[in-house]
C-alpha cells in the first residue's frame, strides 16, 4: 500500500481516499462486471489449497513418512516457495527445538536424495536450520554416518545427489558439518566397495569446483595436530559442538557425552592421510584434472594438506 500509495490513495491518513484492495479480482472476478462474471471464485481457491495439501500428505505417505511430525515436516518443507520460506514455518511450528529437530534434519536430507537432481534449495535449508539450531549439526553428522552403512543399496542418482549435498554443507565455512563427517567411512586402497568411491568422486569433485584454494586449504588442514602435541593429544570427540546432549547416542564413543562439559580438538591425522590416498588413486587422472584449473589447483592442495 505504501509503494502504491500515489495509484491507491493513503488509508492511514485521516481524510485521505483509498481505492481499496485492487487484486480482489484474484478471488471475485471483474468488480465491474454484471451476472456471472462477478461470481465469487473463493470456493475454488480454497478447494484447490485442499487439493494441494491432500497432494503432499499423499506423496508423504509414498516417501515412507510414518509418524504425524515427520508428514507435517514434509508438507511444510515441498509446500514452501523457497528455502527461507520453508525455515522460518518450521521456526514457527516449533519444529526447530532440540529434539524435534532430529526429524527436520533426516527429512531434508531424504527429500534431497530422492530428488532427480541435486536441488541446492536442501542444502541453504539445512545450513538454516543449523545455524538456528546448532544440535542439528550432531543430528546432520548422525544421519550422513548412517548413509555411510547404506551407500551400496542406493541408485546412482541418489547417491550423487546425496554427495553433492554433503561437499555443499561441508564447504559452507563449518556451519554445518567438517571434513571429519568422513571418519566412519573405511578407506581400503582394494577394496573399498564401488557406491563409495562413486560417492567420494563426486563429494571431492564438487568440492573442488565450487571452492576456493583458501577454501579448499582450510577445510582439508581441518584437525591437524600440532607437531609438538602429536605424541600427546588423542582427541575422541568431534568440534562438531561445544557441549551436546543425545540420549539416543550415549552407546558410541564419539558421542558428546564422553566428554561433556569439554571441548577437544579432534585429531584426522589418518582421516587426513586416507583422504590423499583417494585421491592420487581415482581423482588424479579424472578427466577434469587438467593443468592450470581450478579443479588441478584445488586437488594438488587437499593431497598436500
Amino acid at each position: 500500500d505504501v509503494l502504491d500509495a500515489d495509484t491507491k490513495g493513503r488509508w492511514w491518513m485521516v481524510g485521505a481516499s483509498w481505492a481499496g484492495n485492487q487484486n480482489k479480482d484474484i478471488l471475485f472476478g471483474d468488480p465491474d462486471a454484471d451476472g456471472p462474471d462477478r461470481e465469487c471464485n473463493a470456493d475454488k481457491v480454497l478447494s484447490k489449497s485442499e487439493a494441494d495439501e491432500d497432494g503432499l500428505l499423499a506423496l508423504a505417505s509414498s516417501q515412507r513418512m510414518n509418524t504425524d511430525a515427520r508428514r507435517a515436516i514434509f508438507c511444510i518443507i515441498m509446500g514452501s516457495s523457497d528455502f527461507d520460506d520453508a525455515f522460518e514455518k518450521l521456526v514457527r511450528q516449533g519444529m526447530l527445538k532440540p529434539k524435534v529437530e532430529r526429524d527436520v534434519i533426516r527429512v531434508i536430507v531424504h527429500c534431497c536424495g530422492e530428488e532427480e537432481a541435486f536441488n541446492p534449495f536442501y542444502a541453504y535449508l539445512a545450513i538454516r536450520c543449523c545455524e538456528y539450531q546448532p544440535k542439528s549439526r550432531f543430528t546432520l553428522m548422525l544421519t550422513f554416518w548412517d548413509i555411510f552403512k547404506q551407500l551400496e543399496t542406493f541408485s546412482d542418482r541418489k547417491v550423487a545427489n546425496l554427495a553433492k549435498l554433503l561437499a555443499h554443507l561441508v564447504g559452507s565455512n563449518d556451519k554445518c558439518l567438517n571434513i571429519g563427517v568422513l571418519k566412519r567411512i573405511e578407506f581400503s586402497p582394494t577394496s573399498m566397495p564401488e557406491m563409495v568411491i562413486v560417492f567420494l568422486s563426486i563429494f571431492m569433485t564438487s568440492l573442488f569446483e565450487s571452492n576456493s584454494e583458501e577454501s579448499i586449504q582450510m577445510i582439508f588442514s581441518h584437525g591437524a595436530t600440532p607437531p609438538e602435541a602429536s605424541a600427546t593429544v588423542k582427541a575422541k570427540s568431534t568440534d562438531f559442538f561445544d557441549d551436546e546432549d543425545d540420549d539416543d547416542d550415549d552407546d558410541d564413543d564419539d558421542s558428546p557425552g564422553a566428554s561433556r562439559g569439554k571441548t577437544k580438538k579432534e585429531d584426522l591425522s589418518d582421516l587426513r592421510e586416507n583422504l590423499s590416498l583417494f585421491l592420487l588413486q581415482y581423482l588424479k587422472a579424472s578427466p577434469k584434472n587438467v593443468e592450470g584449473s581450478a579443479f588441478h589447483s584445488n586437488l594438488m592442495i587437499a593431497i598436500s594438506s
